[in-house]
């Protein structure tokens, strides 16, 4: 929590702290613990500073990357693509590095490496770029804007926070191809063979909105998507299974220790090496999802709760997420202001929390229905997590979440676990091509379901609006009425309420 604070007053004030005034407050703080290391207070009152110091430092430290000189005036310079340029609908929109300006056929010392969005029009031309194209620009670089709307969505900030600098527009006949950088990073990689991987979908003959939907289920590729099944998914209350995150690791790592405990429970010596092969084959499954934040968050959160599991304590707990969710804010502390993040640890804080004192008000003895009391217990648990939030970022409640995740949850776990298994097929093409049919139709059938979710009565909610302050109450709320339920007394009951009031 003190890192958070630290994040959030690097975000709201940039360059409060330098880096020589970070290694003073770092030396004090080594000196108090050891002068105070008996002193309670002193210690934990010292060790909350110099966390939010160090939050604070690597989010301004951070936004300062992104500080650009604008001049305001056109001038010309060298970029280099950085990913495949994406097709809009009037332009096509590049993600370029600046290298440099250039004034008189030489580059001058303009910083270096800043990320802007360059949009070109779209004609033949621009239709050729690829990444790693060098080019150079006639434009003026701007930093980014709002449009000054009431109550609009932060668009300066956010771009801001994904690491760009500022936007330009390129005239047509204002650039000019100078060469291609073939080198690339270990992303640009990842990103090639999932491609690959969508490639090897589209050869099987899927297509349209099955092709779009198996793409973004297992390897998080989502620019197949049409407007129509985004809108069936999120109406339905579905749309969760289509942003690649901790559902579908999770399944992964089930399927994985399904086939590898048996190993473990004879060969007892073998579980840390099983555990290790483990977690390797689900940062291979990152890669090939092209390294994106919300996988990479997924796969250190179940690759903690791994390791965890070479304890005899119960493994996953507050403590594992919270040290998921720390040590990803110290590499990256913009992350903290991801919607993904939010909602993958509102979804998961939740789910530890609730769902065991929901699944235990029933006793269910048969087997079939316990899976179901489960599956629910953990649905109510996860929206109540993240409903909130959902509501803040989206102005939308799917009222109908539970029949949908009855739904969607077994057949994504089915058609995730068909799709591996279609990839293993890849030696044998006759097969692999008889196979795809099948987890076609599986994919088929679950989008024809959410579309009759979706035209149900009363199916969503829409135009609500809560600001962040109405969050904050929410949340205070959900957390009085856990606090008063795991003791019901009147004080605890009348805080819950207080709460609600205020909401």
């Amino acid at each position: 929590m003190p890192l958070v604070v630290g994040i959030l007053c690097g975000d709201a004030f940039p360059h409060v702290l330098s880096a020589w005034e970070y290694v003073a407050g770092f030396l004090l703080f080594l000196f108090i613990i050891g002068r105070y290391k008996h002193t309670g207070w002193v210690y934990g009152a010292a060790v909350y500073l110099f966390l939010g110091g160090t939050g604070c430092c690597l989010m301004s430290w951070q936004q300062g990357k992104r500080v650009f000189p604008f001049s305001g005036k056109p001038a010309v310079y060298r970029v280099c693509i950085r990913e495949h340029p994406e097709e809009r609908e009037r332009s096509i929109l590049c993600r370029v590095a600046l290298l440099g300006e250039v004034e008189k056929d030489t580059v001058t010392g303009c910083p270096r490496n800043h990320l802007f969005l360059a949009y070109f029009p779209k004609d033949s031309a621009t239709a050729t770029l690829r990444r790693g194209d060098e080019l150079l620009v006639s434009t003026r670089l701007v930093p980014p804007a709002n449009n000054g709307n009431p109550d609009e969505f932060d668009y300066a900030r956010y771009l801001r926070r994904k690491g760009y600098s500022g936007t330009a527009y390129v005239a047509d006949g204002h650039w000019r191809k100078t060469g291609h950088d073939a080198s690339r990073t270990v992303s640009q990689v990842a990103l090639d063979y999932r491609a690959k991987v969508v490639g090897l979908y589209r050869s099987l003959g899927f297509e349209a909105d099955e092709l779009a939907v198996l793409s973004a289920l297992t390897v998080g590729d989502k620019e197949e998507l049409s407007d129509d099944i985004v809108e069936t998914y999120s109406v339905s209350g579905a749309s969760h299974v289509l942003a690649l995150s901790g559902l579908h690791i999770g399944f992964l790592y089930a399927l994985l220790l399904f086939v590898l405990r048996p190993l473990w429970r004879r060969w007892r010596r073998l579980k840390p090496l099983l555990l290790l092969l483990l977690v390797l084959f689900l940062v291979s499954f990152a890669f090939f999802t092209g390294l994106s934040s919300s996988v990479v968050r997924s796969v250190v959160m179940f690759s903690l709760l791994a390791f965890a599991g070479l304890q005899l304590e119960k493994p996953l707990t507050l403590n594992t997420l919270a040290a998921t969710a720390f040590l990803m804010l110290l590499c990256k502390p913009v992350w903290l202001f991801d919607v993904g993040f939010q909602l993958s640890f509102s979804a998961v804080a939740a789910i530890v929390l609730v769902q065991p004192k929901l699944y235990a008000l029933w006793k269910v003895d048969n087997r079939f229905l316990r899976y179901l009391w489960g599956l629910m217990t953990v649905s109510v648990a996860a929206q109540l997590g993240t409903a909130p939030l959902v509501i803040f970022y989206f102005s939308r409640f799917s009222t109908h979440f539970l029949l949908t995740n009855l739904w969607v949850i077994p057949m994504v776990s089915l058609v995730l676990y068909s799709a591996v298994f279609l990839l293993m097929l890849t030696p044998l093409p006759f097969v692999q091509h008889l196979f795809a049919r099948v987890v076609e139709a599986l994919v088929h059938v679950q989008n024809e379901v959410l579309r009759w979710i979706e035209h149900l009565p009363g199916a969503a909610v829409d135009d609500i609006w809560l600001d962040i302050w109405g969050v904050l109450l929410v949340y205070l709320f959900l957390g009085m009425a856990y606090y008063g339920f795991l003791r019901l007394t009147v004080r605890r009951v009348c805080f819950a309420l207080l709460a609600l009031l205020a909401v």
